[in-house]
């Protein structure tokens, strides 16, 4: 993971990861640091320590008293060479400095020296135009307009902005349903979805839409579903660009098969503030029968409940 507020080096560091076979990650400041570890638990954080929201050290001393430094090499970034007495207490956190500006060969070098040559991917060795296929796809999901053409009749469901509706159902008709009849009356979409983009656009006329597919395939467009931190990046971006936007996720089971419960809960958690804070709209497809009662209990507040058949969590 990368942290800085200084979007160039984002991305030339965002491309020598890239480059180097590894997944990047991006924070914008400290406090969306934070956010991304406890989702993600990245192998390696360059860290900036002059930033405006929260500081460098600020981060590190959070990260050390949460416990969320151990299994993370840190490396600071630093424009000089005194870094003064802000180290006390925090050594055994910090792997090593890189002064800016750095040279590409050194950044390069540190990330074999701290991850080793061989990168640590759980998928399958990617070529170069599988790996940019992630990046070319939350970059293309941002250029796309989400407008589908407008009905002349009147929408069926009002979804008050703000609000995220939680649809109990065994298929996700019901959401589908909720989704079209919004994005049909001149409402920017965003669709999360296991089904094939191919399959929801035949089936629910959906011509415009960006549709991010949840799947493992690679040499796909797809975003994988381990990739749950760059997902939740991606949406709160469109939340955040939309306005007044609605977003479909239908897939939380198979997020939470690939991940686990604690880690799409606070994805969840993370997404449905961003709606309240941008009046936007989400709608999340939930099967009750897959999750246990406690589970079910936690997705459940904060949002709005639909009953769309009778089912029961599992028990």
């Amino acid at each position: 993971m990368v942290v800085d507020d200084n979007t160039a080096i984002l991305e030339i560091v965002s491309e020598l990861i890239s480059a180097a076979g590894y997944q990047p990650m991006i924070a914008t400041g400290g406090r969306e640091c934070l956010t991304k570890i406890q989702l993600e638990s990245p192998d390696l954080v360059l860290l900036d320590i002059n930033m405006p929201d929260m500081d460098g050290w600020t981060v590190l001393r959070t990260l050390k008293e949460k416990g969320l430094a151990e299994n993370t090499k840190i490396i600071m970034l630093t424009a000089t060479t005194e870094i003064g007495s802000d180290i006390f207490g925090l050594q055994d956190v910090v792997s090593g400095y890189i002064r800016k500006p750095f040279n590409n060969d050194e950044l390069g070098a540190r990330f074999r020296d701290m991850l080793g040559d061989t990168p640590q991917i759980k998928e399958e060795p990617r070529t170069d135009k599988d790996r940019k296929g992630l990046r070319s796809l939350l970059r293309k999901k941002e250029e796309e307009s989400g407008m589908e053409v407008a009905r002349s009749s009147a929408k069926v469901y009002e979804l008050r902005r703000g609000f995220s509706y939680l649809v109990k159902e065994t298929k996700p008709n019901k959401s589908f349903e909720m989704f079209v009849d919004q994005v049909t009356h001149n409402i920017q979409g965003l669709c999360v979805t296991r089904q094939h983009p191919t399959i929801i656009r035949k089936e629910w006329g959906l011509e415009k839409t960006p549709i991010i597919w949840l799947s493992n395939q690679l040499g796909k467009v797809y975003v994988n579903p381990s990739n749950i931190g760059i997902l939740s990046d991606t949406i709160i971006r469109f939340v955040e660009k939309s306005g007044d936007g609605i977003i479909l996720i239908d897939g939380i089971e198979f997020l939470i098969v690939n991940n686990d419960f604690d880690k799409v809960l606070r994805m969840v958690h993370h997404v449905t503030e961003a709606v309240m804070e941008n009046r936007a709209r989400l709608i999340v497809s939930i099967d009750p029968r897959t999750l246990e009662t406690r589970e079910l209990a936690l997705l459940e507040r904060n949002m709005e409940i639909i009953e769309a058949e009778e089912t029961k969590p599992h028990q």
